[in-house]
């Protein structure tokens, strides 16, 4: 029985063949690690996790907007967000399932954090921006998705349908 998998725009076979599917254009991606939690401190997140925040907020503090202006009210939770990747990243050589398969290998460590904070009625989860202006394929390997699960980490992939500007070197050598 032969069997295939696809990676990038071909589908493999065990017989060594390698069919094209697609003509896929790289497409660009973006990678933060984003927290929602009820009560913790901000700061405590940046501890623990290791990394400071790109944007950040404690619950019951004052709410206000990115240019500092007071909106009234008060943070009914903590939101804390860190960027991942540096920048802006090109598809090839580096698709986005194996960054996400490295950063979820680099966080391992934190995943009783993780799951304490979604026991906690919290949500943490790796945001995917991407950018294109033709078709994009994510393929997510169910190992990758079960160390997800394992880890408290959730997916939020959000596309654009555009190519954006920014440091797209960071993965050049």
């Amino acid at each position: 029985m032969a069997t295939s998998f696809r990676h990038g725009n071909c589908k493999l076979t065990s017989s060594g063949q390698a069919l094209t599917l697609l003509n896929m254009s790289p497409y660009q991606y973006v990678i933060s690690l984003r927290i929602w939690h009820p009560t913790i401190p901000e700061e405590d997140i940046s501890k623990i996790v290791g990394r400071k925040a790109k944007h950040s907020w404690t619950a019951g503090s004052p709410r206000i907007s990115p240019k500092g202006n007071p909106l009234g009210g008060l943070r009914d939770s903590t939101y804390w967000t860190t960027e991942l990747t540096t920048g802006t990243l090109i598809s090839d050589p580096i698709e986005v399932e194996q960054a996400l398969t490295g950063f979820a290998n680099d966080l391992a460590p934190l995943s009783e954090f993780f799951n304490g904070i979604r026991g906690d009625g919290g949500k943490v989860e790796f945001f995917v921006g991407l950018f294109g202006d033709g078709n994009i394929v994510v393929d997510l390997a169910p190992s990758l998705m079960g160390r997800l699960a394992q880890a408290g980490l959730s997916i939020c992939l959000d596309y654009y349908p555009w190519k954006r500007e920014g440091n797209q070197e960071a993965n050049k050598e």
